[in-house]
């Protein structure tokens, strides 16, 4: 893992990658730059939603966890965002996932269901309360998976969105802060007790097949895999773990210089980091090497 980059933005919580830009949610709310050069960054625009915990973008627009709610916001011309539509949760905004016609927010209440059809009035059609709050959200084959610290990571059937059922929480997830699926396997970052892979072949009972702990006491504060690698932001520095073997994930590379990771995103070889001190950090990862 090598330093390719940083760029001031504050104290960063979350980060998306699309189109050669970078969305990093911050104190402000937004700050957006242009990372088509990803060893000169440059901060291009910025939508101030107040502080900010989470960013998704999706078809030029940019669904933000800020402030008191939910922001829409057309991001089509990057450094000219314009606000479209706000939603006020019931509680504490946390993170946002959009699948379809639907924004995902979690709150410190649980989750909240948003039609998005009409970004200009988006519509609050469904909740579910979630004992201690959720910090994270991802959405599969019609169920949403909930990342609550207190009970671990909840499962909840969505395919009526106005009607979300709880259909159970993963047994060996608690501590559950960050989550990220991808095709049939969801990752999951449980703050102080490490990583946790999940099969997520049986939708509604995802099972536990692989977990690492790193010995150095980092908290799993952000996660992002697919089928070769594992990215894990902690408030140490950044691991890639070889996941191939999903059962029998191990560390193959980090960067330690960090101050407080707290997630981060990854296109091709490049990690996009949203740190604690200096705001948005660009990593490359080529390397590997055998067990």
């Amino acid at each position: 893992m090598e330093l390719v980059s940083s760029s001031h933005s504050g104290v960063a919580y979350d980060v998306y990658v699309e189109a050669g830009y970078a969305y990093v949610a911050n104190n402000d709310g937004v700050h957006i730059f242009d990372v088509s050069q990803a060893d000169r960054p440059q901060k291009i625009g910025e939508f101030l939603s107040g502080t900010s915990f989470g960013v998704f973008v999706k078809d030029g627009l940019a669904y933000i966890a800020g402030g008191t709610g939910l922001f829409i916001v057309d991001v089509r011309s990057p450094a000219n965002p314009q606000r479209l539509g706000e939603h006020a949760s019931e509680g504490a905004p946390s993170q946002v996932s959009v699948d379809g016609s639907y924004a995902y927010l979690a709150t410190s209440t649980g989750l909240e269901i948003v039609d998005v059809r009409d970004p200009s009035t988006p519509i609050l059609i469904g909740s579910f309360v979630s004992s201690g709050g959720a910090q994270s959200v991802a959405i599969h084959d019609g169920y949403v998976y909930l990342a609550n610290p207190r009970v671990g990571l909840e499962v909840i059937d969505v395919t009526a969105p106005s009607s979300p059922q709880k259909i159970g929480t993963v047994y060996g997830t608690q501590g559950a802060w960050d989550i990220h699926t991808h095709d049939e396997f969801a990752y999951v970052g449980c703050h102080n007790t490490g990583v946790r892979i999940l099969d997520l072949s049986d939708s509604e009972a995802p099972e536990v097949i692989g977990r690492f702990s790193d010995d150095d006491g980092g908290e799993a504060l952000g996660v992002w895999g697919d089928h070769a690698y594992l990215y894990v932001a902690d408030n140490f520095g950044v691991e890639v773990l070889d996941v191939k073997d999903p059962t029998s994930p191990y560390e193959i590379g980090e960067y330690a210089r960090v101050n407080g990771a707290h997630d981060l995103y990854v296109d091709g070889t490049f990690v996009y980091v949203a740190e604690g001190r200096r705001g948005l950090i660009i990593l490359e990862f080529n390397g590997t090497r055998a067990r």
